[in-house]
Formats: C-alpha cells, structure tokens, sequence
C-alpha cells in the first residue's frame, strides 16, 4: 500500500512539472474535477480553479487531502495556461498566437505557468478540495509577451528656410486652447460599445489617429503598470488611484481593431489631448482608465 501511495505522489509531481505541454483533458484525476477561471481586469489578475479528490486508495485522510491538493493544483494551472492563452494583447494578437510564432515565448510562458501562486485552498463537503491559482497580466507576463516596440525618431533639425517675400496669411480658425487646468489623468467611457479588454489597448481618433499607445507611453512602464486600467464603473474609475484627483473624461465614440480592443473617441476630444502637451503628460505614465460593460 506505501507503494502505491509513493507511485501516485511521484506521478503527480511529475505531472505538475509537464503541465504546460499537457491539454486540461489529459490532466483528469477524478470524475469528480473541474476546470474554470478567468481574468479580472480590474485588478489585472489571471486565475483558474480546480478542483481535486481523494484517490479511493489514499492511505489515510491526511494523504488523500495532500493528493487532492496537488490534483487540484495541476489542474488549475492546466486551466490558468488555457485562460491566458485567450488573453488579447493588443489589436488581433493574443498570448496564444504569441506562444505559436515564437517557441522561446511558449517555453516562457509555461514557465510563469509552473510558478502561479495559490490563491486560495478551498474544502467541499464532498471531501474534494479546490485551488485557486493567479498571475498578474502585468509585470513578468508581460514582458514576455508585448512586443518590443520602436519609439519614433526624435525630428531632424530642418534646414535653415531661405529668405521669402512676406505675405499676409490668410485668417484661420483661432487653435483650440489648452485647458486651464492641469489633468492628472484620463478616463474614457466605453461603456455600451462592445470594447474588449487587453493588455496594451489603443485610444485611437475617429478618423484613425493614435492618441494613446507605445508611441505616447514607454514599453517598459506599460509591463511594471499596465497600459491601461479598466472599470464598470464611471465614478469608480474617476476616483482610482491611477488617475489620482483630477482626470478628465471623455466619452467613446466606438470600438476598433480586428478583436474591438482599441477605443475611439471625437476628433475634438483627440485634438485637445494632442494639443496640449504638458497639460496632459500623464498620458506618458499611463494614467488611463477605461470604462467597459
């Protein structure tokens, strides 16, 4: 019988450690467990549960909760690896296609997989037992998985102009002024327009200008922080700490990009966060957030 009780640990653990080239319905221990999970947006967390039995054979009850335990565990990170294969990272790019044009990012990914942190260790009355697993869609992740990014050359210096007869222009429309108040931050409200979450969105104007992206906002900060935080609600997400007391909000005018990640807004509301330079520098430290159904 100890036998048998060390070959079904040692199995397990051996399993914990191929979990990422495994699929979920490989890793079935019992009839009785189950995969699910998800992703938070709003606090940027990845989790899968699973849930484990005791094997009919366990020695005693401490060692059929200990295998249920690591059950649950591999499966639930059997799930977490399928959760975050679904997660958009921008425009029509997933961690998934990420994983399959690169090996190097599959093999790190599956990494992060193997080092989720249990979250939470749950027991049934039924004598099962479920694992919550997570892992931040920030930070290791996503360094892994968003791309390396150009930032814009910096403008040459134009020649020196050569000397021209002076005109008299012609009358414009008088620019748009700057706000007389210094923002801390941006809030658009996408709610009412399918617009999906993802790790690094876009604010695009509506005639397909980016106001918001890797050309505003540096790759390194966008993994420590995000490019954007998300909410499903308007006043929670103006009183967040990321856009700390003053943001200013905008309203979207749609969804873009091939899995609607990307937000819209008003060719007015683009040009005056264009325009307005150090009014509005926090769009630099990502001090943007999205309100989403």
């Amino acid at each position: 019988m100890a036998r048998v009780a060390k070959r079904q640990i040692v199995g397990l653990i051996l399993i914990l450690v191929l979990v990422p080239s495994l699929g979920a319905a490989q890793l079935q221990v019992g009839p009785a467990d189950k995969i699910d999970g998800g992703v938070n947006w709003t606090t940027q967390l990845v989790t899968a549960t699973g849930r484990g039995v005791p094997p009919p054979n366990a020695v005693s009850a401490a060692q059929g909760r200990a295998l249920a335990i690591t059950a649950a565990t591999v499966l639930a990170r059997a799930a977490l690896l399928e959760n975050i294969k679904g997660v958009v990272i921008e425009g029509q790019t997933t961690v998934q296609n990420a994983m399959v044009s690169n090996s190097v990012v599959q093999q790190r990914v599956s990494g992060v997989i193997r080092g989720a942190a249990i979250l939470n260790t749950r027991e049934l009355s039924d004598g099962s037992v479920e694992v919550t697993v997570g892992i931040p869609a920030k930070g290791e992740l996503a360094e892994i998985v968003i791309p390396s990014v150009p930032r814009p050359p910096a403008p040459a210096t134009p020649p020196a102009p050569a000397p021209v007869t002076p005109v008299t222009p012609a009358p414009t429309a008088p620019p748009r002024p700057a706000p007389a108040v210094t923002y801390t931050g941006l809030v658009v409200d996408a709610r009412g327009l399918s617009v999906r979450p993802a790790m690094a969105p876009k604010i695009v104007s509506e005639g397909g200008q980016e106001v918001y992206g890797f050309s505003v906002v540096d790759r390194n900060w966008v993994i420590q922080h995000g490019m954007a935080g998300y909410s499903k609600d308007l006043v929670a997400a103006q009183a967040h700490e990321r856009v700390t007391d003053r943001p200013i909000t905008v309203k979207a005018r749609g969804a873009a990009g091939a899995n609607k990640t990307d937000v819209v807004i008003s060719n007015d509301d683009a040009a005056l966060l264009l325009a307005s330079g150090q009014h509005l520098a926090f769009l630099e430290k990502a001090r943007v957030m999205l309100v989403v159904d």
